[in-house]
């Protein structure tokens, strides 16, 4: 009769042979710790230093939280930023390294206010340019004019700009054509759209912020204005502005939506004109646009802007 199987006898076997316990792991010292930290850490520094990076010095996206553009841009659309249009720009600062190209007439670009900002950075701004350095630049109020309620016309060394009625183009929420009128304007051959608000009031009425009673011109008219990006009520900018002479190596800057837009016509401190070295970008297309709740407006997804 065959034995049962028997477990093996270890007894007399050495003891290396012998199954040996896990010896318990030592505790990592602070600084293994440390080294192992920044071993996880150091690829996502070098991401993050690579992705902004290449948004400082080459191409970047700008959000657009005001309506200063319209119709061209409007709320919630983000557009692409070429950041090597003009020049380039040693990475997270504005020291220029060399140029080759100067911003022109009708290009819309992306340039930072020097004197308004927070802990993040000098607030940032979409405008086109209309005027170029050493030009003299003029804005002559027609709003009166049964043909052109509400519009202000451009005077470029002392030729008129040439404006035809026009209408919103289909991308545009209704919201956004409410109350406005709108021109193809001929800006040195760039052919674009302009917005403006007929009649005396653009947008609501600006109070005292002590009285809070409606201010009024010097002409005992009522302020009227708009909300900015801060929240707060700016007066409309001026229908009828300067003669001005643009000064070399400046620009002057308009939002297309010409009643509601706080540009070149209000910066008084920069001397109603831009340097070219607060210029980031240019911009020719919007990427994507969100409406409200964050839902696509998918007619508006890589629209080439005029």
């Amino acid at each position: 009769m065959a034995k049962k199987d028997q477990a093996p006898d270890t007894a007399g076997m050495p003891a290396d042979d012998k199954k040996k316990k896990p010896e318990k792991q030592k505790p990592r010292t602070p600084r293994e710790k440390a080294i192992a930290f920044v071993r996880w850490l150091w690829p996502i520094v070098v991401i993050i230093v690579v992705v902004f990076g290449l948004r400082s010095t080459l191409v970047d996206w700008n959000d657009v939280p005001s309506g200063s553009m319209r119709p061209t841009i409007i709320e919630g659309d983000r557009i692409f930023v070429n950041k090597l249009a003009y020049d380039l720009k040693f990475p997270f600062t504005q020291w220029r390294l060399t140029r080759w190209a100067d911003p022109q007439r009708g290009d819309v670009v992306v340039w930072l206010h020097p004197n308004e900002g927070n802990w993040m950075g000098p607030t940032r701004l979409v405008k086109r340019v209309v005027g170029l350095p050493g030009e003299t630049i003029e804005v002559r109020d027609y709003s009166t004019d049964p043909k052109t309620p509400g519009l202000s016309k451009l005077v470029i060394n002392g030729k008129e700009m040439e404006y035809e009625p026009a209408s919103a183009p289909a991308s545009v929420p209704q919201m956004y054509i409410d109350g406005h009128k709108f021109y193809t304007e001929n800006l040195g051959g760039v052919r674009h759209l302009v917005a403006a608000v007929p009649g005396e009031s653009s947008g609501p009425v600006v109070l005292n912020p002590r009285t809070k009673e409606p201010i009024h011109d010097n002409n005992g008219n009522i302020v009227y204005g708009f909300i900015d990006t801060r929240g707060q009520v700016v007066p409309r900018p001026p229908r009828s502005f300067g003669p001005i002479k643009i000064p070399a190596g400046c620009y002057f800057l308009m939002g297309d939506n010409r009643d509601e837009s706080r540009d070149c016509r209000w910066f008084s401190s920069l001397g109603f004109a831009i340097p070219e070295d607060a210029i980031l970008g240019k911009s020719s297309r919007v990427v994507v646009s969100l409406g409200d709740y964050w839902l696509p407006r998918t007619d508006r997804f890589f629209l080439k802007m005029p």
